[in-house]
């Protein structure tokens, strides 16, 4: 599995962070809002929709199936690797590397367990950094809300900024 970090984000860009933005866009539009506010909250929702992705990434790992609503580590075993398995997979030894790249190419947990793909992503701190980066993300969205005035909106989309890192499922 040869697909870097920048080869992910771009994705998450397209897949994600782009509908969240041109929707927070549109809806700055239908308000009334001047170019600066669409443009303002267009960014603030590209971040929220790239650490969500990235949230929701970590869950596919960290989650119980019962919380998440889908079986956990389910998007490995559907061929797809994600941030957490990105950063893991940049220390792992060849071994680590056989590990994943047979689950890839059986598309289950048959032969290599779930659990020891999840010791592979501890040990190698690719949940770690995956959450940090999705917090920077999140940072940058408050940081984008600060030049609002204060009122119920700007603290509702506060809390949604918060609610994406911090949500368990």
């Amino acid at each position: 599995c040869e697909i870097t970090e920048a080869d992910y984000m771009e994705l998450v860009d397209r897949k994600t962070a782009g509908l969240f933005a041109a929707s927070a866009r549109v809806g700055a539009l239908v308000a009334g809002g001047d170019e600066d506010t669409e443009e303002k909250l267009g960014a603030y929702a590209w971040n929220v929709g790239m650490a969500f992705q990235l949230a929701d990434d970590v869950l596919d790992f960290t989650a119980r199936a019962s919380v998440l609503g889908k079986p956990v580590g389910n998007d490995l075993a559907e061929g797809k690797v994600t941030l957490p398995l990105i950063y893991a997979l940049e220390e792992a030894t060849p071994e680590e590397r056989r590990l994943v790249e047979t689950v890839l190419s059986d598309r289950s947990y048959q032969r290599v367990p779930f659990s020891s793909i999840l010791k592979l992503l501890e040990r190698r701190r690719g949940i770690e950094r995956a959450r940090q980066r999705a917090l920077l993300f999140t940072d940058a969205a408050r940081q984008l809300l600060a030049g609002f005035p204060d009122s119920p909106y700007q603290r509702a989309l506060q809390w949604l900024a918060e609610l994406v890192t911090a949500r368990r499922y």
